[in-house]
């Protein structure tokens, strides 16, 4: 499986100088093999992700993509009106919800392309276009295989996704406020935990929100992100293997991001932890 981060941050896209390296694109990432396309989120990013799928469009086959939204905040889906492949006729675009949301989930996204938000209409585009929202545990996409679950700590809901193949399992779990769990009464705390870890556990890669460091946190919780060392702290416990830090602070310049990874490796370094830890750059490929 490749996967490739098309925007890493969070809340609000940020272009300039300072986030050259990390990228300024709200959430996208897409996971691909032999042909086959899932897309996590439909942040500005998608728009870079939706260009360089045009070529395929172009050679007259057709594509089938399938684009699974974590939640229908603004950094989630205003790159979609700009996704290339919606205004080719020979592709088909599949796109997943919670199934907390009903019909509504179909409003939203009609509604950011309603005339007075946006020029060109859902109705009016070239590809095929299917909303659903997930009603099976798991849904296969060629050879991959994607679950889900629900996410409590976010306000409006978060869902947190796993792809596997062949032994691999890379999961994406933004938007959601582990700390909070730390909160709760023992008896929920332990049901909350427990699910978390039993979802990423020993997972090849996690892709998952660490917007705040923990000083920071104090003065922003109940906004829905989880705090760089509660994400740490998890992802060691379920030994994963790599984890990527996404969502990044839009406030956050590419020097600062810097400093924290070099604080976190050399923290992890001195307590003899072997996962590989890195924050999540626009552009970056893995293969899995």
């Amino acid at each position: 499986m490749e996967v490739t981060f098309w925007g890493t941050r969070g809340s609000i896209a940020t272009p300039g100088r300072g986030t050259e390296k990390y990228g300024g694109n709200t959430p996208c990432v897409s996971v691909s093999i032999q042909g086959h396309h899932i897309i996590l989120d439909a942040g500005t990013g998608i728009r870079n992700l939706g260009l360089a799928l045009k070529d395929r469009a172009k050679r007259g086959e057709e594509s089938r993509i399938h684009l699974f939204l974590s939640h229908t905040h603004w950094d989630h889906i205003q790159g979609l009106p700009f996704f290339q492949p919606l205004y080719e006729p020979n592709t088909h675009l599949t796109i997943y919800g919670s199934s907390k949301k009903g019909r509504f989930l179909s409003s939203i996204l009609w509604g950011q392309m309603d005339v007075e938000y946006f020029p060109i209409g859902l109705s009016d585009l070239a590809a095929t276009l299917e909303i659903q929202e997930i009603s099976s545990r798991e849904i296969k996409v060629g050879p991959m295989i994607v679950e889900w679950e629900e996410q409590k700590f976010h306000p409006g809901g978060s869902v947190r996704y796993g792809v596997r193949m062949n032994g691999k399992r890379i999961v994406y779990a933004t938007d959601v406020e582990l700390d909070k769990i730390f909160q709760e009464g023992a008896q929920e705390r332990e049901r909350q935990l427990g699910s978390y870890l039993e979802f990423i556990e020993n997972a090849d890669l996690l892709i998952a929100d660490g917007q705040y460091t923990g000083r920071e946190y104090q003065k922003k919780q109940g906004w829905g992100h989880t705090s760089i060392p509660v994400l740490i702290d998890l992802a060691l416990k379920a030994r994963v293997k790599q984890l990527a830090v996404f969502h990044h602070d839009p406030r956050r310049s590419d020097a600062e991001i810097d400093e924290l990874w070099r604080l976190w490796l050399e923290k992890l370094k001195e307590k003899g932890h072997s996962i590989t830890l890195f924050w999540a750059r626009e552009g970056m490929t893995l293969a899995l």
